[in-house]
């Protein structure tokens, strides 16, 4: 194979990377490196969002590889898609001979509109990308007929064409990721030299309606755990990896496996670092065999709690009702791990009403750090499907991050939410009871991550309160008649 494969990770800028939390590897363009290598393929991974360089010396280094396709993939979803245009854009216009290929989340379910409205684009890989970008680059290096390429959608003169989905990957340990593509130097986090995004498993069981992870991914897989293990030892063994930070949707989804993983884990002596997401209603679940996560160097795992009330619960098809996300959090503390949970604003009609009761509600869950986001309406979940377009407040796609308010509140104006949000966060940090654990622990590696996460959850709030007012416009309610996103592409590269 002659191929020549650039694959780069755009600059989304993400407030949180900026301010300290650093970067993790591009997990999605490792894992779909990993193929194009085995296949005969030369690879080259460049992380435009880590180097912070600008588009000048990024086409220069896109010229210098003499790059014959150029495949971007982001992990930000719709707050992503703004850039990776952008990017798209500036590479076509000074080498219109590159063929575009764009994957992701956000691009499989967009296909049909970014095709047709943005003729920079080429290709688009729908779902993962492993069998399909090999399959794909085969067929035009060889000028073999596209139509039978799956999970593809591309152009055909004036004819935009999608062919069938792809069948989800049975056997993940088929395919390994290409850690050697890496710039290592780039990947830090809290306080670590070292660190790596992995992924044991792929999908969930569970059907969340503000969620599309579980749609995307198809069904809950996992790598073996024998294949997992051989991969954090590459990691830390090979390349210096000191934290490893899993990218599941659902870490433990199977207790047998996720046992017969953290054994195999805990033998292998790599002493990492690793943060995994899980469900509370797991982590109960688990108690008995909690010491195995802490054993196995689990530090931190975070939770999807969502909100404290138990009909909201219910609604959004989670599995955690407050009596149960409580006791995971009591389980994970008396074991040293770390509980960080998501909270949404806006499943409900919020009120200072809501926001006080939420805070009350937080206090007493008494979880080590508050992720508090806002629903955010990707038209291609459930979710986003029951959002009315004159609903819409934010129409900048830079914006739908999960941190910035989208959908408007009756009953609060943005500037009152955002107060009654960051009010929240900050309190709820200071309690008296979080400072004496974070001046008094007695794990060291619970002391060494939480006093990172405190220091960078401090500059992240000084950003976004700099961001809120003096770099971000609400957009008057009722003025839009269709979701951002799912059209009108072209007006986002200006």
């Amino acid at each position: 194979m002659s191929g020549r494969v650039l694959l780069v990770n755009p600059a989304r800028h993400f407030i949180a990377n900026q301010n300290g939390l650093g970067y993790l590897t591009p997990l999605g363009l490792v894992c779909i490196g990993g193929p194009l290598i085995e296949a005969g393929f030369t690879v080259k991974l460049i992380d435009h969002d880590a180097y912070g360089w600008s588009f000048k010396k990024l086409i220069k280094e896109v010229g210098k590889f003499q790059a014959d396709y150029v495949l971007l993939g982001h992990s930000g979803s719709t707050a992503s898609h703004k850039v990776a245009l952008k990017t798209i854009h500036e590479i076509k216009t000074v080498y219109p001979h590159i063929k575009i290929i764009y994957g992701g989340v956000y691009p499989t379910y967009a296909d049909q509109s970014i095709l047709r409205e943005c003729r920079d684009v080429d290709f688009i890989v729908r779902g993962e990308g492993e069998q399909t970008i090999v399959g794909l680059i085969r067929t035009l290096e060889n000028n073999g007929e596209l139509e039978y390429v799956d999970g593809v959608t591309w152009r055909k003169g004036d004819q935009i064409i999608a062919n069938r989905p792809r069948t989800p990957i049975k056997d993940l340990d088929e395919y390994r990721p290409g850690w050697e593509l890496l710039d290592w130097s780039l990947y830090k986090m809290f306080g670590f030299e070292r660190a790596a995004g992995l992924q044991f498993s792929r999908g969930c069981t569970l059907t969340c309606s503000y969620c599309g992870q579980w749609m995307f991914w198809k069904k809950w897989r996992h790598r073996s755990p024998e294949n997992l293990v051989e991969q954090m030892r590459i990691l830390s063994q090979e390349y210096g990896v000191k934290l490893i930070w899993f990218a599941d949707e659902n870490f433990s989804a199977d207790k047998d496996t996720v046992k017969r993983l953290l054994e195999l884990i805990i033998a292998a002596r790599l002493d990492l670092s690793l943060n995994i997401n899980m469900t509370a209603a797991d982590v109960v679940r688990d108690a008995d065999i909690i010491h195995l996560y802490k054993a196995a160097g689990i530090d931190y795992i975070v939770m999807g709690v969502e909100s404290l009330k138990d009909d909201i619960i219910v609604n959004i098809r989670k599995n955690n009702p407050f009596e149960t996300s409580k006791e995971a959090v009591r389980l994970l503390r008396q074991n040293n791990i770390i509980s960080l949970t998501n909270i949404i604003y806006g499943l409900e009609e919020e009120s200072w009403e809501t926001i006080w009761e939420k805070f009350k509600g937080l206090l007493e869950l008494d979880s080590d750090i508050l992720n508090a986001m806002y629903l955010t309406p990707h038209f291609w979940t459930s979710q986003g499907k029951t959002v009315k377009p004159s609903d819409i407040i934010q129409s900048d796609l830079n914006k739908w991050s999960y941190r910035n308010q989208v959908i408007a509140t009756p009953k609060l104006k943005p500037f009152e939410l955002f107060i009654g949000v960051k009010l929240t966060e900050a309190l709820f940090h200071l309690r008296p009871r979080a400072l004496k654990r974070l001046f008094f622990g007695t794990d060291k590696r619970y002391l060494k991550i939480m006093r990172s996460s405190m220091l960078v959850g401090i500059k992240v709030i000084l950003a976004e309160i700099f961001e809120f007012m003096f770099q971000t416009k609400f957009t008057p309610q009722g003025s839009l008649d269709k979701l951002p996103g799912l059209e009108t592409h072209l007006p986002l590269l200006k």
